[in-house]
């Protein structure tokens, strides 16, 4: 961020206008013992001394190795990705709300759900929602406008977060959330879920890997709705579709996801992009928008909003969702990302994921006080270690040795003393070997 200096009275008038007498009430709302102490700089220095200041300042922090993942991954960004990202004409590119005076916006978006629909064999995408929980609430609202039933069926694997947020979209609905418990592998079992459909079962919500990164067998369960004739919407990692089979494949209707992987950087968890596509006949009902490529009067090749069944332009009963823009920018990211990798390069990452996932697995279970939760399951990039020992002295010896911690999974029932690693292509074999060096010595 640029800095802008300000003299008294801009800072007089700024003030005035908020209703505040000092700068310091905006910040009354935050507890004092959160509050950054005093950061001792001189109110007179100039542009180039304020910024060597902060620099120094920043040099304090610590860049910690991560072994935390959870919903949020750190993965390579190409530095390409940023490049392409940063040029003007797509950094200031807001939405495309005059379709005709924005084809390099509208075309970035093109090629974005073109992408997402050959990652998940699906066929239509839409432009992007606000991020893989808002997608999975929104394909919820999607399988109840579609079919005029009432009851969705959530997998308790789920990520807890995409749970929140579907209660919480449809909290005043008369909508009926039923939750398809975990067999004791921490998986999703066909025969669960066929004992909760009914005649008013409108959608089963699945996602692969599953919070604790266990890949579903998704074929099985997707069959198992559909021969009740169920709408199977597929939560899914999109790094993982270079390895295991796309939603598509295996007959899913609605696929959806968190974007972050696909470029996108951890940013303290934000902004992201939540990532949707459906098989025909569903694009309809879908949220947001749809682009799609045309020609003009002189046969060019063109583009076109060709779906904004949004509030803003249709009335609002009609409306599918009050989603109301979408990650443009984000998607421009994952878009050049994916397109970056290419076919080959993309399945080779997804390998890379899931071996050093997989060496870390069997280092750290075999520590003595450490055990892997689910044994003979596949998973990438996650996998759940049970400890008998103090997990607030493992988060605690690990943070003093530059290593951001596993995530603790005690406060979940039937995890106590659990913990939920993640190892993505960033983290070297050194590392590993340095994290498991470290287990021992707890």
């Amino acid at each position: 961020m640029d800095y802008t200096p300000q003299n008294r009275k801009d800072n007089e008038e700024m003030l005035k206008a908020a209703g505040v007498k000092n700068a310091d009430e905006f910040f009354d709302v935050v507890p004092k013992h959160l509050r950054a102490k005093d950061l001792k700089i001189d109110g007179n220095l100039s542009e180039q001394e304020l910024i060597a200041a902060f620099k120094n300042l920043a040099s304090k922090n610590s860049r910690l190795v991560s072994f935390r993942g959870a919903g949020i991954y750190d993965h390579f960004i190409p530095s390409a990705v940023g490049e392409i990202a940063r040029r003007s004409e797509f950094w200031t590119a807001y939405t495309p709300y005059q379709a005709e005076a924005s084809q390099g916006t509208l075309q970035a978006i093109f090629e974005y759900q073109s992408f997402i629909c050959a990652l998940t064999g699906m066929d239509v995408a839409n432009a992007s929602l606000y991020d893989g929980a808002s997608a999975v609430a929104e394909a919820a609202l999607l399988a109840l406008r579609t079919t005029s039933k009432n009851k969705i069926i959530l997998s308790a694997a789920l990520h807890p977060e995409y749970i929140q947020t579907v209660q919480t979209y449809l909290k005043n609905s008369k909508a009926e959330i039923v939750f398809a418990e975990t067999s004791s592998g921490g998986d999703i079992l066909a025969k669960t879920l066929q004992s909760l459909i009914d005649e008013n079962t409108a959608a089963v919500i699945v996602q692969s890997p599953n919070f604790y990164g266990i890949v579903e067998d998704m074929r099985a369960l997707c069959e198992t709705a559909k021969s009740k004739n169920i709408l199977f919407a597929a939560v899914v990692n999109p790094m993982s579709l270079g390895l295991f089979c796309a939603p598509g494949e295996y007959g899913a209707d609605i696929a959806v996801g968190e974007g972050q992987p696909l470029g996108m950087p951890l940013s303290l968890g934000g902004a992201t992009l939540g990532f949707m596509a459906v098989k025909k006949g569903l694009e309809w009902k879908m949220p947001g928008r749809i682009v799609g490529q045309t020609v003009d009067k002189n046969g060019k090749r063109g583009f076109v909003l060709t779906l904004q069944s949004r509030e803003q332009h249709i009335r609002r009963e009609k409306a599918t969702s009050n989603i109301c823009t979408n990650a443009s920018l984000n998607a421009l990211r994952a878009a050049v990302y994916m397109s970056g990798w290419g076919n080959k390069g993309f399945k080779k990452l997804a390998e890379t994921n899931i071996s050093k996932a997989r060496y870390a697995f069997n280092k750290i279970k075999n520590i003595p006080g450490f055990k892997a939760k689910f044994e003979g399951k596949t998973f990438f990039n996650e996998f759940v270690i049970e400890t008998s020992k103090d997990i607030k002295e493992i988060n605690k010896l690990l943070l003093e040795n530059g290593i951001l911690a596993p995530a603790d999974l005690s406060w979940r029932e039937n995890f106590k003393n659990c913990m939920l690693f993640c190892v993505t292509e960033q983290r070297t074999k050194s590392e590993i070997d340095f994290l498991a060096g470290l287990l021992k010595k707890v």
